[in-house]
């Protein structure tokens, strides 16, 4: 009789957990086992979030154009290239004559001995000046030829800075999805672990269950919610630090289109090496200052030959008007017989310098290799994680739907429960965590063969 009633007194408050302490996302499931929220919230279909009124809906071409037109970085490589351009003007100006036009006036007061008394002498000119390089033999091409090498290597860099701006706006952009899923996973365990506690509570009033199922809901729940607390300002980070990384200050209420990498990225490690090294720009940049030096050492070389310069001067001077015509023209070679060794010792400079660039070259395509094939395993191995974190959370969603069962109908603990959910919890995050991990590697990818 009195197993009877127990049974009784079991079955009615299975009925009124079902009925009444349903967790919230089951309600309109209708009846029958409710199986755990976890298992039901995965991470969100791509696209499926809502546009709030007033905010800016951005996909991921949209960041990176954002970017690379805001961003103050690319600003100054575009600054840096223009002045670059203007160093290269600077070193053609020597192809050109200069012209100078020069008026003046005089006058000298002065004591002369043989006539024993003072005297004083006015004089008025103006006259244009006009002085041509010949030939330098050498040192203006080299000069012009170093400013264009360099004026290119500044140009690659400027390139270099866009596809880094691009990537860690890409990055960024991951990352705040990243978040806003982990967000939402930490939102419905907050729900599960609340419908926990209702049930756990309805147990013990019922004295099925002891007041330690109800001390122990409680305590995971709280550890819920912190864990929410933690993913809310996680979201609020990786938003500020997107509209950091695109170089704006706003709109701050911003939604993203929710999308992931593609599949996969075609090609073979080699194919991507050899991309890599005709199309990184920062390889380029080196390559161009390997030139620059080369142009360096070219006009070094060239301090030891001699400068013919052409002059001439026409214009108008006299102590007093009417000012009289006046010209002349002329022709200079300088030969350069000792100069305290600059000469020498400037060519070794430049030697010295040339040979540094060629091994930062050379080391830097080792370090493009390297960099290609770090990412291609990155991509590699997030693809292969992925792959295990589905499975892992579907059979973290079959044990807590198993638990969850259990618990119900009096078979399982509140241990087993908590240890169900927990899995759970950590697989949907696990399984998000990888699937951003792919788009970053893919994005990585893409940057470290130069595309």
């Amino acid at each position: 009789m009195t197993s009877r009633r127990k049974a009784i007194v079991a079955s009615a408050a299975v009925l009124l957990c079902s009925l009444v302490v349903r967790p919230p996302c089951l309600a309109a499931q209708g009846n029958g086992p409710a199986p755990s929220a976890p298992a039901e919230a995965g991470p969100a279909a791509p696209g499926t979030e809502s546009r709030p009124a007033g905010g800016e809906r951005w996909d991921l071409d949209k960041v990176v154009e954002i970017a690379l037109s805001r961003h103050p970085r690319v600003n100054q490589a575009d600054a840096e290239t223009l002045a670059a351009g203007a160093r290269k003007g600077q070193a053609q100006s020597s192809y050109y004559p200069a012209i100078d036009l020069a008026t003046g006036y005089s006058y000298f007061q002065g004591y002369s001995s043989s006539v024993g008394r003072s005297f004083s002498t006015t004089s008025l000119s103006a006259q244009g000046k006009l002085s041509q390089i010949i030939t330098d033999f050498g040192r203006t091409s080299a000069a012009v030829g170093r400013a264009d090498a360099l004026l290119s290597s500044t140009r690659e860099s400027g390139n270099s800075v866009r596809e880094d701006v691009a990537v860690d706006a890409k990055v960024a952009y991951f990352n705040v999805l990243r978040a806003k899923r982990i967000l939402e996973v930490s939102r419905e365990t907050v729900r599960q672990r609340e419908s926990l506690l209702r049930q756990a509570q309805a147990y013990y009033e019922a004295g099925i269950r002891a007041r330690i199922d109800v001390a122990r809901a409680e305590a995971n729940l709280f550890q819920a919610r912190a864990e929410l607390t933690s993913a809310e300002n996680d979201l609020r980070v990786a938003r500020i630090t997107l509209l950091n990384r695109m170089g704006v200050d706003g709109p701050r209420d911003f939604e993203l289109v929710d999308t992931l990498a593609a599949e996969s990225l075609p090609g073979s490690l080699e194919e991507w090496i050899k991309d890599a090294e005709e199309n990184r720009p920062d390889l380029r940049s080196l390559v161009e200052r390997e030139r620059a030096a080369e142009m360096a050492l070219r006009g070094a070389r060239a301090g030891y030959n001699p400068i013919l310069t052409g002059n001439g001067a026409y214009g108008y001077s006299s102590n007093e008007f009417p000012l009289e015509q006046t010209y002349n023209v002329s022709v200079q070679l300088s030969v350069p017989l000792f100069t305290g060794f600059l000469s020498r010792e400037q060519a070794a400079e430049a030697a010295a310098q040339l040979a540094s660039a060629r091994l930062a070259v050379t080391d830097f395509r080792r370090l493009v290799r390297l960099q290609v094939e770090q990412a291609a395993l990155s991509v590699r191995a997030a693809a292969e994680r992925s792959e295990a974190r589905r499975k892992e959370r579907d059979a973290s969603a079959e044990n807590l739907r198993l638990a969850t069962g259990r618990y119900e109908v009096g078979a399982g603990d509140i241990i087993e429960m908590i240890d169900a959910q927990v899995q759970m919890t950590r697989s949907d995050t696990s399984m998000i965590e990888a699937l951003y991990d792919y788009s970053v590697s893919i994005a990585s990818l893409l940057r470290a063969i130069g595309r």
